[in-house]
């Protein structure tokens, strides 16, 4: 099923995600979403903003990592004419601009323990002051959070406030790495191809078989930004009507030589000088296994990325090569 743009659901997991999010999509209170970098945690947080009755409002973003940390509070807050050097006329911040509406604060986990104790008045009081002036502003929005880290291990370790992780965290939704919703992987690689095909001018039929399994066999550290963006690539490298398993490598160009180079070293070859190095191929690909983890001097995780496999796929390998001998 695709609950909205962008979002493809086909796994218990991110159904289950998904139910969550239109349970609370109503509610006034925050929202914290949890998950791994990549996951679509923003996706989340404007599905939630959709369902709402601030739909017709403002959804406004602010990725907190991405600014420095002496300029996010002037990027929330806002600021009066002549507050600091720059200041050359009134600004309204984020806050303001979210008015009605939503505000995410993806990332949050990095703002500096300063500014938390203000984020964490602005959620108490429901009114924010600019930079330079006095007076209050009261403020009508709704605050949905975001970070990939271990909010409980930060209040541990003093880098996140207690008291802002207790008002934050009133409604958790945790979005599931890529790697645990593994039925949503072909439907979002079909996705992304049929719209980076569009943008790149392309008539992709679609992906083979073999390209389907490289797809379902990896880890994807980096969740669905990294499929994505590994389809784009694909897409862009394409030479025939489906995407190859070569094409969605991420050494897909110095595959496609070495395969061309091992071509061109047989076809240089009699039949009778080929005719030695034509083994079965369930053998020739345990020799190749055998070949990758001898040239990485054992590591395997390295084996697997190289071959472009799990590494529960390369276990299982190497135990058959192991109970063959």
């Amino acid at each position: 099923m695709k609950e909205g743009k962008d979002i493809i659901a086909e796994s218990p997991a991110f159904l289950s995600a998904l139910n969550l999010a239109r349970k609370v999509a109503e509610s006034t209170s925050s929202i914290l979403i949890t998950g791994e970098s990549g996951t679509g945690k923003e996706i989340i947080a404007q599905y939630i903003h959709t369902l709402s009755t601030r739909r017709s409002k403002g959804f406004v973003a602010l990725n907190c990592a991405a600014i420095p940390d002496h300029l996010l509070e002037s990027e929330l807050f806002g600021y009066a004419r002549g507050a600091f050097s720059g200041a050359i006329a009134n600004k309204a911040g984020l806050f303001e601009e979210a008015e009605g509406g939503t505000l995410f604060l993806d990332e949050i986990a990095d703002m500096d323990i300063g500014l938390q104790a203000k984020i964490l008045r602005v959620l108490q009081e429901r009114k924010i002051k600019r930079l330079g002036e006095n007076s209050f502003r009261p403020i009508n929005i709704r605050v949905i959070a975001a970070t990939h880290q271990n909010l409980d291990r930060a209040v541990q370790q003093k880098k996140f406030r207690e008291d802002l992780f207790f008002r934050l965290n009133v409604i958790s939704i945790n979005v599931p790495a890529l790697r645990e919703r593994t039925e949503d992987i072909l439907p979002l690689a079909q996705h992304f191809l049929g719209k980076y095909s569009i943008q790149n001018s392309k008539r992709l039929l679609g992906i083979t078989p073999a390209a389907h399994q490289y797809l379902l066999n990896q880890s994807w550290p980096g969740n669905v930004r990294e499929l994505e963006n590994r389809i784009e690539r694909a897409v862009v490298l394409a030479a025939n009507s489906h995407i190859e398993v070569e094409d969605l490598h991420p050494r897909a160009s110095e595959i496609s030589k070495q395969k061309q180079n091992t071509l061109n070293f047989l076809r240089e070859k009699t039949r009778e000088e080929a005719a030695p190095l034509l083994l079965p191929i369930e053998e020739m690909n345990q020799l190749y296994i055998e070949y990758a983890l001898s040239i990485n001097k054992g590591a395997k995780e390295k084996t697997a990325r190289d071959l472009g496999i799990d590494r529960k796929t390369l276990y299982r390998k190497l135990g058959k090569r192991h109970s063959a001998l």
